[in-house]
């Protein structure tokens, strides 16, 4: 019994082991927002996009998941949650393509640090980025 449980135990724990050996650091598909792509940096906590974009800039993903789920949460400008602040939630469907203006509560963003969360086909893509 001692052994099966012994064995059982090892196999889970390789398990965990080879899953925490993976690289959750890239971009599991590519994000373009105001017609730059976002890149990650291999040490940094999370992708970027270079330059700031406007408040309507579009949004352009490359997966075929339907919906797709955006996210735009302000941040400072350690990329860290803004106390209090709800973010704002652009959906897509039967498209790939959208705009930081396409919010559903239709409240356009103001100038400052975002984080984009943008979540297809059971798989997170996080980019902080800027509005001018």
């Amino acid at each position: 019994m001692k052994t099966i449980l012994l064995a059982l135990f090892s196999f889970v724990s390789l398990g965990l082991v080879a899953s925490q050996a993976q690289d959750y650091s890239a971009l599991p598909f590519a994000v373009n927002l105001g017609g730059e792509a976002a890149t990650y940096k291999k040490g940094e906590p999370f992708a970027k996009v270079a330059k700031a974009v406007k408040n309507d800039a579009a949004i352009e993903v490359t997966s075929t998941g339907n919906p797709i789920i955006i996210n735009v949460a302000k941040t400072n400008a350690k990329g860290e949650p803004a106390p209090g602040a709800s973010p704002a939630i652009i959906l897509l469907q039967g498209t790939n393509k959208g705009s930081l203006a396409g919010t559903m509560d239709k409240q356009k963003l103001a100038a400052g640090d975002y984080m984009l969360s943008v979540v297809a086909d059971g798989k997170t893509a996080t980019i902080l980025f800027k509005i001018e």
